[in-house]
């Protein structure tokens, strides 16, 4: 019993022993180092890029509508303003527009009327102000006739008449109250009522005169009046005109008008031309990302177009620490995980001002235009960028 137990001891403290050999003999795999993107033993600057056009742009929407028609296939060569698509036309937009156009026809016909029959109209104010001279003394030569001290005294006599015509219907009407209970047909009713009658006449005569001789005088003076104000306003409405053939008001007045009609026509000519979507530059319409009859709002991406007739390869990850290592017209290798084995020679055109924040990193695009080659690069292939070091 002895025996097993001490056997079974050396064989598990054998067993130990060689577990622990086995542990020390084994060698351990090495752990990975991961270079940076400069290889200092070869002095070489490798960078990742990738392939892009000439130009490209992402077409926004400047307002919101409704998509009427799209007059592009994704796909298509386009020139410089050509449509690709057109919004609806809302039809307060319309109505506005044709109100305009008719503001602007009529203060354009009237602004020609204006400057076409304007000198006939200075002519006219001439020809008032010469008639205003000639009332205006006609009016003086009559004030000058006029003896005012013959009126006063012809006016004093009249009122004097006046004066003593009331007198004489005061009396008759006086006689006639001691006859009035008489019969209405009896002789001395009627012959006292004749007496009032006669004598109210008189008076009614008297007065007329004298309301007639007042009116001359102040005819008269009313002459001179209007005719000196008829004078000024003929002047003031011919001085308008100054050197023009047109009254200077008129022409301000109605060449605002014209401005302001042109102003608000151009508005919203802009307002309806932008729902006429145009490409900026030749080109490829690449997609569209709208339906007919679907509602946009303003900013959304409608379409996107490429200059695809030369491809550029441009970096995407070069850092601060990278980029002083960059010149314009540095030459570079390039080459392209689509075609292994192939490289390209390319010059550095192009350098950002402007970096992007990318993973925490400040990277600066560098554009790089390739040397001749016939390989059949498509936008956004990846490419690797080397550089020798300076």
């Amino acid at each position: 019993m002895i025996k097993k137990i001490v056997l079974t001891s050396i064989i598990v403290c054998l067993s130990i022993l060689l577990g622990a050999c086995e542990m020390i003999g084994t060698p351990q795999p090495t752990p990975v180092v991961y270079e940076s993107s400069s290889d200092t033993s070869m002095d070489l600057i490798i960078a990742e890029g990738e392939v892009v056009p000439e130009k490209e742009l992402q077409i926004l929407a400047v307002t919101n509508g409704k998509v009427q028609e799209i007059l592009m296939n994704d796909g298509s060569s386009v020139k410089e303003g050509d449509v690709i698509l057109r919004f609806e036309i809302p039809e307060q937009l319309s109505a506005e527009e044709e109100a305009a156009k008719l503001e602007l026809l009529n203060a354009s016909q009237a602004l020609d009327d204006l400057n076409r029959f304007g000198n006939l109209q200075k002519q006219n104010a001439y020809q008032r102000v010469l008639d205003a001279q000639t009332a205006r003394r006609a009016a003086l030569a009559a004030w000058d006739e006029f003896d005012k001290d013959q009126y006063d005294e012809d006016l004093e006599a009249i009122k004097e008449d006046v004066i003593a015509a009331k007198e004489e219907l005061d009396d008759a009407e006086e006689n006639l109250q001691d006859y009035l209970d008489l019969e209405e047909d009896n002789p001395q009713r009627v012959n006292r009522q004749d007496d009032v009658e006669e004598a109210q006449l008189a008076l009614n005569e008297l007065e007329r005169e004298q309301e007639q001789l007042e009116q001359e005088y102040e005819q008269l003076e009313l002459n001179l009046t209007l005719t000196e104000a008829e004078l000024d306003t003929a002047w003031e409405e011919y001085r308008e005109f100054q050197q023009n053939d047109v009254p200077q008001d008129q022409l301000e007045l109605l060449e605002q008008r014209k401005a302001a009609a042109t102003a608000k026509l151009a508005a919203l000519q802009a307002t309806i031309d932008d729902l006429s979507i145009t490409v900026p530059f030749d080109g490829t319409l690449i997609e569209t990302n709208v339906e007919v009859g679907q509602s946009v709002l303003a900013g959304q991406v409608i379409a996107v177009v490429a200059d695809t007739s030369v491809w550029y390869v441009e970096s995407t990850d070069l850092t601060e620490l990278d980029i002083v290592n960059f010149e314009i017209d540095d030459m570079v290798t390039l080459e392209f995980d689509a075609f292994p084995g192939e490289s390209i020679r390319g010059t550095v055109i192009e350098i950002s001002d402007y970096p992007e924040l990318k993973f925490n990193d400040v990277i600066y695009r560098v554009r790089i235009e390739m040397e001749e080659h016939d390989l059949p690069l498509r936008w956004k292939m990846s490419a690797v960028i080397k550089k020798n070091k300076e």
